[in-house]
Formats: structure tokens, sequence, C-alpha cells
């Protein structure tokens, strides 16, 4: 297989490059070109000979087909006297068809690679990234092969029959997986804290999890990982050792049997059928919507199908046993056994008898703690980076970067917030009520043992011991070096490496000025100090007066594309929003200094008119009631549904136009870019939601060419003038 395909892939691929890279020699000098064209050769290759899917397919597929085929005569009584006549020691026979295996994959894998490798030379596309890729891809899909190899074989030697070796291997790669995937759907169903960051899906004990691993190792480092290494092999030999001590125990006599060993079956059994009636009574909370926390309506549902899973179940598989359909209704014991421990897990659940809710470890066995509000100071929006510029989640980021000591004053916040959100679900309250807006955080802590556990957390952002607390947190150095990326050592040096094209701006999202290199990293570095004055409450209280915007974009060197011009190279990008607030006050002078900084969000000589629009959605919804409209629109969906089709909606919205200078002003004083001004996490000063203010620009301002002819802005709470209440208020 390895000695015909790899290398015709790899002599049409390598063709198909060249005949690709033809303009390239046209766009270029010849030196330019000749690097270029090896380059995409290069790549070519590396994708064909590396760690490609189209080998590890291949790899698995004759790994369980060598192993199969090399112990098949164990399926058959006749064959396995005929062997056992033969004067060759077990153990000898063995080893020898263990061998044939290895070198039916050895042999030619080695093959197909040195001719790949020669028509790659011939064809100018081999160098040492090339080789080296090669060479570590051929050792890590030797040790995958390994371990298939051995799985297939472990299939083998527990059963008899060549269709339950099938199934025997599928439930070896599988079980894990399916095992882990019931206990994360159980705990999002039933732990409040629980968060799917940190949870680890995919399964521990098999060989392409650990090829996976790595293989993201060597993506990354370009190095082969020696831990994932051993890993795989030591798995490899572990297996490898189980089969061959099921090989010698294997009775001749269970040729043609579902199960080689009759102790094994009881608990393949139980084995089976409890994660499967668990994972049926899973599709069963997501079909009835069911919620603990709320109601049992549906409980009933629940608790039939799990246990008719568990009969048909324990049934099904005592019929495959035994090949009888009369198998049924045997081994009442296992179906027993199945229903009491699916059962004792389902309730383990639901009554968390294990504590997995109350767990708060102890301040002393802290290393430290990251605390990640969710969308919290994200500015008009915020990537998170690693020292490489690769993509970070805000949870990945904070993993890595945020390292908080003040344990005492966190595992208060975090117990103050388990007890009153406990409280609150007891009673069935709105999280988002009047006693105060509960806001989602994820905590990592990581134990003095070298544990790390993930929870979440909500927490009452308005309760004043809350606020205190979050005060001492959030106005913390780390967690303000691992959570706002505008603080990021990762961004101070990507301002100063040449390879990256750095785009800045300052202003309210309508009005934004470009800045300089060298003005942005002045002011990142007064920024950087001034950061030391923020904490959660100054934040929650005040509106920014404006952002920092910046697009950096790097050039990809493999990556060469036929452009309009010529040749072009893709890039990768990142898009950083930085919240200035008027506590700043170094930022501020020094935008001042430098003629960024405005005392307002508008400017006076722009304006031509402005055009108050309020939804009145109280009214609204008095009139959608009255004229007896089903469904409920939320204030929100009110404010943001500017072509409402609902009667209500529609006619109890009210327009108001501007033109007078005293009005202008006084609008003006209290209306924000509605980019600008988002609630987030804390929950802090908002945009009124009924109102909003188009603002018309005259055509010959520089904002018009710059921005366009209108501009959309909100009023800050408490901030809309009564003139403009007064015009706009509904009247029947």
């Amino acid at each position: 297989m390895f000695v015909l395909i790899l290398p015709v892939l790899t002599a049409f691929g390598l063709g198909g490059v060249a005949r690709g890279a033809e303009w390239i020699w046209e766009a270029t000098d010849a030196a330019t070109a000749k690097q270029l064209v090896h380059q995409k050769l290069a790549e070519m290759m590396l994708s064909m000979l590396g760690f490609s899917g189209p080998i590890v397919f291949f790899s698995t597929i004759l790994a369980v087909v060598s192993g199969v085929q090399g112990f098949s005569y164990l399926y058959s009584r006749k064959k396995i006297d005929f062997y056992m006549g033969m004067p060759v020691k077990k153990s000898k026979r063995f080893l020898v068809i263990w061998i044939n295996g290895i070198l039916l994959y050895i042999v030619p894998y080695m093959a197909g690679l040195a001719v790949s490798l020669i028509i790659g030379a011939g064809n100018k596309a081999l160098d040492g990234e090339v080789l080296y890729t090669a060479a570590s891809a051929f050792l890590a899909n030797l040790c995958l092969y390994l371990g298939v190899y051995h799985l297939a074989i472990l299939a083998l030697m527990m059963t008899g029959n060549i269709v339950i070796t099938g199934f025997g291997f599928l439930v070896f790669c599988f079980y894990e997986f399916m095992v882990r995937y019931t206990l994360v759907g159980y705990k999002q169903e039933f732990f409040d804290y629980y968060t799917y960051y940190g949870t680890k899906e995919t399964p521990g004990l098999s060989p392409f999890t650990m090829y996976g691993n790595l293989v993201n190792v060597f993506d990354y480092k370009n190095v082969i990982d020696v831990k994932y290494l051993f890993f795989l092999l030591l798995f490899a030999l572990v297996v490898g050792l189980i089969s061959y001590g099921c090989y010698l125990k294997r009775p001749a006599e269970a040729a043609g049997k579902a199960m080689t060993f009759g102790i094994t079956r009881p608990f393949i059994k139980v084995l089976i059928t409890v994660p499967t009636a668990l994972v049926a009574g899973l599709m069963v909370f997501d079909r009835v919507n069911m919620d603990f926390n709320d109601s049992k309506e549906g409980i009933g549902w629940v608790i039939f199908i799990t246990a008719l899973v568990v009969v048909l179940g324990s049934a099904l598989i005592q019929v495959i046993y035994e090949f009888d359909i009369k198998g049924a209704l045997h081994k009442k014991r296992d179906i027993l056994i199945s229903g009491a421990l699916t059962a004792f897990i389902f309730i383990a659940f639901q009554y968390d008898i294990f504590g997995y809710d109350d767990y708060i470890p102890s301040p002393d066995k802290i290393e430290s703690i990251a605390f990640i509000p969710e969308n919290y100071e994200q500015g008009t929006g915020s990537m998170y980076f690693d020292s490489d510029g690769s993509y970070l989640t805000a949870e990945g980021y904070a993993e890595k970067y945020m390292y908080l000591q003040n344990t005492d004053t966190l595992c208060e916040l975090i117990k103050l917030s388990m007890d009153g959100h406990n409280e609150a679900v007891k009673k069935n309250e709105d999280m988002e009520a009047d006693k105060g807006h509960w806001s989602y955080s994820t905590l990592i802590y990581r134990l003095k043992g070298g544990r790390t556990v993930y929870r979440a957390l909500w927490v009452n952002v308005d309760d004043e011991r809350s606020g205190q607390l979050l005060d001492e947190i959030i106005g913390s150095d780390e967690f303000k070096k691992g959570y706002m990326i505008g603080n990021s050592d990762n961004l101070n040096r990507m301002l100063e490496k040449e390879t990256y094209t750095i785009t800045a701006s300052y202003g309210n999202t309508i009005y934004m000025e470009r800045m300089s290199l060298n003005e942005l990293k002045e002011l990142l570095e007064i920024y950087q100090r001034d950061l030391a004055l923020a904490n959660f409450s100054n934040v929650k209280n005040n509106v920014p007066t404006g952002v920092i915007e910046l697009a950096v974009s790097e050039e990809l060197p493999w990556s060469v594309y036929k452009g309009a011009s010529g040749i072009a190279r893709s890039t990768r990008g990142w898009e950083l929003g930085i919240n200035i607030y008027p506590f700043y006050e170094e930022s501020i002078a020094y935008l001042k200094n430098h003629g960024y900084y405005m005392d307002t969000q508008l400017k006076m000589e722009d304006i031509a008119s402005i055009q108050v629009v309020n939804d009145n959605s109280e009214a609204a919804r008095k009139l959608a009631q009255e004229q007896e409209l089903t469904g409920d629109v939320s204030a929100e969906g009110v404010f943001y549904s500017t072509a409402s089709k609902v009667a209500g909606y529609d006619s109890a919205r009210v327009y108001a136009d501007y033109t007078k200078e005293e009005q202008l002003k006084e609008i003006a004083e209290g209306i924000y870019p509605q980019e600008l001004v988002q609630s987030d996490w804390d929950w802090g000063k908002d945009l009124e939601k009924d109102y909003r203010a188009v603002i018309y620009f005259k055509a010959d301002s520089p904002i018009t060419k710059y921005y366009g002819a209108s501009a959309t802005y909100g009023f800050l709470e408490g901030q809309v003038p009564d003139f403009v209440r007064e015009d706009t208020a509904y009247k029947e």
C-alpha cells in the first residue's frame, strides 16, 4: 500500500505545485522565485510525508487488518488443532506472527518513504526540515501502529468471532470517550458550578489521543515530545503484554464463541449497559428540556427510558453471548446489578453525594487562583494571545498568566457568592431581579499538591460586601497582569518587533484619530501605570471617555498566493480595544497634550440635526396585550428592533427632531456612542434601553467624509433631558 500510494501521491502533488507556481517566476526575480517555489514544494512534502491524515488512516486500517488476520486461525477449531499439532511452541508462534505484522507495516512504509524522498530530491523539494519531519512522523506513526495493532490483537484474544472482535475493538476505542461524555453531560445537568473549561472529553487511554497530543506539540515546537512518545510506547507495551497473556490462557474451545473468557462476561455487560443507559437518560433530559433546579417535571420519562435501556441492553448483550434469542431471559442478576449501579450514579449526581458543588479548598492548601469574569472590560473587542502570537481564550490566557495570591479574599468571595446563589436558586428567584445581578465567572484553583481544579462561580455584582472583595481582587496587579490584555508583556514585545504591522487610533468609536507607533507606545506605558488606579467599583461607576483601538497583523512567510499586483502573503491579525476612564488622569493628560482628547462625545460644529427615537416599550406591551398579540418582547428586544412588524410596538414608537442649538447642546451632553458604553459583567452604567439618538452630520463636516452621514448614540441612564422625555412620550 505505502510502496505504491505514497510515491504516486508525492509525484502528483509536486507536479501540481510546480504547475501552480509558474506565475511566481513571472512575478519576481529568479533568486526570489527559486526560494518561493522551493518553499511551496517543501510544504507539499511536509504535508505528504509528515503527520498527514491519510498516513494515519492507512496505518490504523493496516494495524487492525494485520492484528486480526495474523491470529484469525483462532476463530476455527480445526485450524487450532492443526497449529497445535505442529512442533512449535505457543510462545514462538505468537512471536513470529507478531513480528510479521510489524514488518508488514515497517518495510512498505520505509520503501515508500525512500522512493518519495528520492522523487522530492529530484524535484528540488528536499531539505533538512523535510527529512527531520518525515523521520519524526515515521517514528510517531510506528508507535501509533503498535498501539492499534496490539489493541486489535487484544480484542481478538478476548473474542471468538470476527464480528464480535470488530465490536470489541470499537468498544476499546470509544468506551472511555462515552464515559467522559456521560460524566460531562451529567455535570452540566446537575451541578451549578461546573465549567466546561478544563474538561477533557478525549480519552486519556487511547493511542489516538496520545498521538494527537504528540502531533500538537510537534506543530507548536517542531520537536517530538518525549513524554507523549513514552506514553504511546508504554500503552503499546502494556496492551501487548496483556494480549500475550490472554493468548497463553485462551482455551481452544473458545473458537466460534462470542467471548473467550466466561469470567469477563458479566463485567463487560455491566460496563457497557450502565453508561449506555445514562446516555439515554441524558438524551431524554435534552428532549424534554428538563431542569432539576426548576421542577421535577419529566422525571418519569427519564426513569422509564433509563430502566428500559438497562433491561434491553443487558438482554441484547446476553443474546450476543449465547447466539440465541432465548438468552434474553437469562442472567437476570446482571440486569439488577446494572440497574442498581445506574440508579446510584444518577442519585449521586442529583443529590451531589460527593460534594462537587460544595467544593471550596482551604486557603492554606491553595498555591494560587485565577479568577476570570466573563466578558469584562473587553473594550470594543479584545483578543488574547500568547508570546508567539497564537490565539488564546480569556480562560486560557488567565490560566497561563494570572496567579492571584490573596486567597483568603477570594475564598470569602467564593463562599459568599455560592451561599447567596444557592439561596436564590432554592427560592427560584430571577438571577437579574432587584436583589442583584448575578454574573458568571470561571475559577482555576492551583493546589499546593500540584492538582488543578476548575469551577464556575456566580457573583452578585450588586452586593456591597462582594463589591468590596472584588475591589481587592480586580484591583490587584496579578489580576490585571493575567486579564487586562492592554497590560500584557506579550503586547509590549509585539510592539517592539518589526515583523508586525500595527495601526492604532483613539476616540469614541465614532470620532477616531490615527496615532503613530511611538505615540501608542508612550500612551500604553502611561496607561499601564494608570491601570493601578482601577478596581471593580470605579470601573463600574464610570463610563469610558474613549478607547484605544489596535489592529496588529503579521505576514505568514510560508503562505504565498497570487495577488492583484503580484506576489502576496496571507496574514494573521489581532484586534484590541482598551478603555480609557476619567480617573486615568495621566493618560487623559497625554491625550489632551497631543490633541486626541474630546471633552464631549460629539462636536457641536458637526451636527445638522438630531432625531430622538423612544420605543416606549411599556406602552407597547400594553398595546400588544390589548390587541391580543401573543408573545412577550423584552425592553432590550424592543430597543434593538427598529423594524418591528408587531403593530403594538410600532404604534408606540415616537420620533422627535431637534435643530435648535440649545436643545442640541443639552442632548449632546448626555449621549454616548452605543459601541462605547456596553453593559458587561459588572452591570455598571448603561444606556437607556428605550431611547436612541440618531445624529445627522453636516454634509461638509470632516466626520461625514470619515464616518458617514449619520451615527447612532444612546442616552446614559438618567440623563435624558426633560423636554426629550416629554416630546417622545407615548400619548393615546
